[in-house]
């Protein structure tokens, strides 16, 4: 909530109340009810349809000026007669859909999301190493008593796969960094975040620059998208700028097509004393520090 209203989202907390209905001979039904902050009343039934367990596509992208968010939903069905959203004693119908039509409304099981989207965190790195070991651990301590930890879980002369973990948060995606040394220094090559049984993955080519203290440059960097056994789910190029203690990034889409057009920016902020501070991001629950 604190990062959609950074963002300039109406967002606040109410109480909602949920109610499922699930009928031997009938179809299940799913009622939500809310009042908004100007005290009207907001209903919505959903009547679920005939289950499709393979649905095309298996991963729903949508955009909108949250960020990007990725929905892997492939068992899934749309709405059935009876469904209706009632806002402040106005009836409003979904609109006749086709029921491939990957954007209208579903219902969906074992659906997992992931989202990049803007936001502030500031970390202050407790512990680090003075260099990069078999044993090497980074221990940062977040806002509202959050604790992370990063160790390295494998370690060549080129390459080097480092876990990142919540310590206070077991629902925590597990997060893997994949490190390639380039010219003396580690530069990202791909990030997986692993929750429930399913793996989003984000690629770079070239490998994505670290923020450093002492660098002064811009790169072009394309990257891909892919969850699970799906290869291409999103792809385009970021616009990589370093300055002196910062790194700003800058995501522009080409694939899909919807989404082609916006930008998104992360970017991380090196704060004398040991403090990091990190724009832009959450998957799943899941905090992507790069």
């Amino acid at each position: 909530m604190d990062a959609l209203a950074a963002n300039g989202s109406d967002a606040y907390i109410t109480p909602v109340d949920f109610t499922a209905s699930l009928p031997k001979d009938a179809s299940p039904s799913f009622l939500i009810h809310f009042q908004d902050r100007f005290g009207n009343e907001v209903s919505w039934k959903f009547v679920v349809g005939r289950t499709v367990p393979h649905a095309s596509p298996e991963v729903i992208s949508r955009t909108d000026n949250s960020g990007i968010i990725f929905l892997y939903a492939p068992r899934r069905a749309p709405s059935a007669d009876g469904t209706s959203l009632r806002i402040a004693g106005r009836e409003y119908l979904p609109k006749s859909t086709q029921s491939a039509d990957a954007l209208a409304t579903f219902y969906a099981t074992d659906m997992t999301l992931g989202q990049i989207m803007p936001g502030t965190e500031l970390w202050a790195v407790e512990r680090s190493p003075s260099d990069m070991t078999k044993t090497a651990l980074w221990n940062a301590a977040g806002d509202g008593g959050r604790r992370r930890t990063l160790a390295v879980k494998e370690l060549s002369a080129t390459e080097a796969s480092i876990e990142q973990f919540d310590v206070n948060d077991p629902n925590a995606p597990r997060v893997i960094l994949n490190l390639v040394r380039v010219n003396d220094a580690w530069e990202l090559r791909s990030l997986s975040f692993e929750s429930h049984f399913n793996t989003l993955r984000i690629f770079f080519g070239p490998q994505l620059p670290l923020p450093a203290r002492q660098t002064d440059d811009r790169r072009i960097v394309t990257f891909t998208v892919s969850e699970n056994e799906l290869s291409n789910i999103a792809s385009g190029k970021l616009e990589v700028r370093r300055a002196v203690g910062a790194e700003h990034v800058f995501w522009r889409f080409d694939t899909p097509g919807f989404a082609r057009g916006i930008t998104l920016e992360t970017g991380v902020n090196l704060i004398p004393g040991d403090r990091v501070q990190a724009n832009g991001t959450h998957e799943d629950g899941l905090d992507l520090l790069r």
